[in-house]
């Protein structure tokens, strides 16, 4: 009789924040996915590109979108969830009958481990294989309208973590004075190639380059400085938005792991950062569930419930806090492992600590 009450109270509890769980994911991902695409979309639609490359582009953007919004949906449902029931009075009712604190923890753990699972799957297997085909669309729509993403006087990323510059576009669709920059994060810059001029190869995805200048670097020490005629230099998947960190999110863990291992000593300061950010981030949702049920509880015990703002206000601590960890730990200013779970460990210690302070009280 106890064990089926308490199947019926946990799944009482997954039918109260399952609802609020899919409206969450729902409207992150269009929020996600309109700040992905701000300022692609209109430009790619106002030069003619046809709506059927943009509608698959944007198909294969949503495992992107969804990357976040996974364990972020989660939040905000449990947070939301949790105190609908505190303020009508049903976690002091299930208390009165009987039911401790353990048995609000075990579903809400169940939901994290579940939700964490689906997150990895994302980050590790449908991101990958998404982004190889958005990758390829995207190449499709420079072909057909590179003036969308190549710009006179600013910098832009390829999917190689490239910077590169161009200051000037001929009518005839060549360069002039390009530089590509190979960052090295806190270091410097590992390679600069500076080109006179250059004329892109559609065809074969390259920039003929001439009057070139190829410089290495080593902890900003000068080691390597040549001169040639002309070169080739293979271009794909350009864009104007600072995407090299998250390209590096993108790639398959296999690959990331290979990337690390072929680096030298502290040079994979952004690989290492990616690589526990494509961990850390499905496993927010346990810290979220956690996090959720002990606010909930520390609200009923204090009779004060959260309302909708300061849901939304937890929400956007965690993303700020990993965007701001993001920045620091892809340019070398704190390990990364310390970058890629600091936004995770701040909702589960705070979240372990309020549930030990309710679970006494």
């Amino acid at each position: 009789m106890v064990a089926t009450t308490m199947r019926k109270f946990s799944s009482y509890i997954m039918r109260e924040v399952l609802p609020l769980y899919g409206a969450g994911l729902a409207a992150f991902m269009l929020l996600l996915l309109g700040y992905f695409l701000l300022n692609l979309l209109a430009d790619i639609l106002a030069r003619g590109v046809p709506p059927s490359l943009v509608s698959q582009y944007l198909l294969y953007s949503l495992p992107v979108a969804a990357g976040p919004a996974i364990p972020l949906a989660l939040l905000f449902a449990t947070l939301l969830g949790l105190t609908r029931l505190t303020q009508d009075s049903e976690v002091k009712a299930a208390l009165l009958l009987g039911v401790g604190p353990g048995r609000f923890l075990m579903p809400m753990l169940l939901l994290g481990l579940l939700i964490a699972g689906i997150g990895f799957i994302n980050n590790n297997v449908v991101i990958p294989w998404s982004q190889q085909r958005a990758l390829q669309i995207q190449k499709d729509i420079l072909l057909q309208s590179p003036e969308v993403f190549l710009e006179t006087g600013s910098f832009f990323q390829d999917s190689l973590g490239r910077s590169i510059f161009i200051e000037k576009l001929n009518p005839e669709g060549g360069f002039e004075n390009i530089t590509v920059i190979q960052s090295g994060g806190s270091a410097g810059p590992k390679e600069i190639i500076s080109a006179a001029s250059g004329q892109p190869d559609e065809e074969s995805g390259v920039w003929n380059l001439k009057g070139i200048r190829f410089s290495t670097y080593r902890d900003n020490r000068l080691i390597l400085d040549a001169q040639a005629e002309t070169a080739l230099l293979p271009v794909r998947q350009l864009s104007v938005s600072d995407t090299s960190q998250q390209t590096l999110r993108y790639l398959p863990l296999r690959e990331l792991i290979a990337r690390i291992r072929s680096s030298g000593q502290g040079e994979a300061l952004a690989e290492w950062t990616a690589l526990h950010q494509k961990i850390s981030e499905p496993v927010a949702a346990v810290a979220f569930a956690v996090f959720s049920l002990a606010v909930a509880l520390v609200s009923f015990r204090r009779a004060a419930g959260l309302g909708l703002v300061a849901v939304l206000f937890l929400t956007f601590i965690y993303y700020a806090t990993w965007t701001l960890a993001d920045v620091v730990g892809r340019n070398g200013l704190v390990p990364g492992w310390f970058a890629g779970w600091l936004a995770v460990a701040l909702y589960a210690v705070v979240g372990g600590v309020l549930l030990v302070y309710s679970w006494r009280r």
